[in-house]
């Protein structure tokens, strides 16, 4: 357990890319299967309720064991009571992660009307003194993920400061307001102009469509998130720099475009990790929506298509995979988003 985590972390790698908390997706099956690809990216779990992890064992024992793929992991919880985030990092901690990061930035109404997630935003002392508790209650380095503002109305600087008093170790800014939610284009200049004033680091979130659009976005700052881009495509988080020579032929907007066969190898590890993670029957269920993902349209994968998002069972799932290896065996080294399979 080390507190000064993330500054080692900077003076190792420079800028840091992170995986973002994506409820609903970001569970052990979805993170393993971007550190298959990106083992040099840090993940954040879904968020969870700290109230839930101390009073569900079983919500503690479903969601906070991981494999050692996913390491370095970050676990994000919720809630508005300093003494139950205390309680939950004792949890978190037992179970060998490597940080706890606080959710200050979730618009949802429900969430905000529960006094959670942004609404912490306008509710500074309880937002300090949960940073100030967690800290105190763990050896784990404390993160902040949160927002602009709630509404334009508030002082990011001043919030964040304080913040940094009460001993966050890092924290991530999405660059609009709670009240703009996931509307409006991104600009980061006030996530620039917060870094001169702090002395932790600092991560970028929104918008970033790939590794090297957030290496052209982080400027001063010291990394970035990606979220909704990684839906079925966990090479948009390689660099130039990861590709040998070969791979950096095929790339379009500066994102590896993989071959058919390594998207259906994708597929199968997604598939399979869901399923140990989560049973035959759930993770069968879950694995629908991702799949569909990974294969874009392209002539004759329309049928495969529809069995994928029907299928109720890993061998149903690898016996689809199968089948379009079967049909489209000459194309299986030929890259679908680049058009080359007609």
């Amino acid at each position: 357990m080390n507190k000064n985590f993330w500054n080692e972390q900077i003076e190792k790698h420079w800028k840091l890319a992170f995986l973002a908390p994506m409820d609903g997706y970001g569970d052990s099956a979805y993170r393993q299967s971007m550190k298959r690809i990106a083992p040099h990216i840090y993940c954040i779990s879904e968020f969870y309720s700290a109230d839930g992890l101390v009073h569900s064992k079983f919500l503690a024992g479903s969601v906070l064991p991981h494999k050692e793929i996913e390491k370095p992991l970050i676990v994000q919880i919720f809630w508005k009571d300093p003494k139950k985030f205390a309680e939950a990092a004792k949890i978190i901690e037992s179970y060998g992660v490597s940080g706890i990061d606080i959710n200050m930035g979730c618009p949802a109404k429900k969430v905000v009307r529960s006094g959670h997630g942004s609404s912490l935003l306008i509710n500074e002392q309880t937002a300090f003194d949960i940073v100030k508790a967690l800290d105190e209650s763990t050896s784990l380095p404390v993160s902040v993920k949160t927002r602009l503002s709630f509404d334009g109305n508030q002082d990011l600087i001043a919030f964040a400061q304080w913040l940094q008093k009460a001993w966050a170790k890092l924290i991530t800014i999405h660059w609009r307001t709670a009240k703009q939610a996931y509307t409006w284009k991104a600009d980061f200049t006030n996530i620039y102009e917060l870094k001169r004033n702090l002395d932790i680091p600092v991560i970028c979130n929104g918008d970033v469509l790939s590794y090297t659009d957030g290496m052209k976005k982080v400027q001063n700052l010291d990394g970035f998130m990606i979220w909704r881009c990684s839906f079925w495509n966990p090479w948009c988080f390689l660099w130039e720099n990861h590709l040998s020579d070969e791979e950096k032929k095929y790339t379009l907007n500066n994102v590896y475009q993989p071959t058919l066969e390594e998207m259906l190898l994708a597929m199968e590890f997604h598939a399979s990790q869901l399923v140990a993670t989560k049973w035959e029957r759930k993770g069968s269920l879950e694995i629908r929506k991702h799949l569909v993902q990974y294969l874009k349209s392209f002539p004759g994968v329309k049928e495969y298509r529809k069995r994928l998002v029907t299928t109720e069972s890993i061998d149903e799932t690898k016996e689809t995979i199968n089948d379009i290896r079967t049909s489209f065996q000459v194309s299986l080294q030929k890259r679908p988003w680049l058009g080359e399979i007609s």
